[in-house]
């Protein structure tokens, strides 16, 4: 099973592993991501791999458990990189668009009479508990 799930991660032309460094990794699992990264690095081809993380690369250490295998890996990851490091607000959210509605005052005493006036034909006491519990 670990076979194949490293398989399927190196068989692509470009991987993307977004933040990194967001969950831990024990011992084992940093020899997984080294092993797939060094597949990935010695593989005929195109080997692209794109991560993304807000902690600098320096800090990913605080989240792997084997240091040698981590370094291994990140000697691979940025034997030839390009590292985009961006600053600034993120853009998550700039297309958000906020909608504020207010009822009336004629509106908001229209509901209440509605709420307070039982539909035709039911009782008062069923009405009552209806829209009590409302």
């Amino acid at each position: 099973r670990e076979g194949a799930l490293l398989a399927s991660l190196v068989r692509p032309s470009c991987l993307i592993i977004d933040e990194v460094g967001h969950c831990e990794f024990d011992k084992e699992n940093t020899r997984l991501f080294f092993d797939m990264v060094d597949r990935r690095y010695q593989k005929d081809g195109y080997y692209n791999m794109v991560f993304t993380s807000n902690r600098d690369p320096a800090r990913w250490q605080e989240n792997f458990s084997e240091n040698d295998s981590l370094l291994c890996a990140l000697d691979r990851i940025f034997d030839d990189a390009i590292v985009f490091a961006m600053k600034g607000e993120s853009f998550r959210g700039k297309r958000l668009e906020t909608v504020s509605l207010r009822m009336t005052a004629a509106a908001a005493a229209a509901r209440e009479a509605a709420r307070r006036t039982p539909p035709a034909g039911e009782t008062t006491a069923a009405a009552a508990a209806t829209y009590t519990a409302a």
